[in-house]
């Protein structure tokens, strides 16, 4: 798990099979088949996300603000 990370950072375009879990590139999948698992076979394949949370800052909230909301 700890080479998704690392390949994510690299920018390369990492794959999930539904089926086997396994992760891989997008240059394992092969130009005939492109929906299909290079190790097993099955024809579901997913994009693999990072296993990292997103910072979304949806307001900036004032002082006074942040005192009457109790944050």
């Amino acid at each position: 798990m700890e080479e998704m990370a690392s390949s994510k950072v690299e920018g390369k375009i990492l794959y999930q099979c539904v089926w086997c879990k396994r992760v891989f590139e997008k240059e394992k999948l092969s130009r005939v088949a492109e929906t299909r698992c290079p190790y097993c076979g099955f024809n579901v394949v997913k994009k693999a996300k990072p296993f990292r949370a997103k910072l979304i800052v949806t307001s900036d909230l004032s002082k006074e603000q942040r005192i009457l909301t109790g944050s």
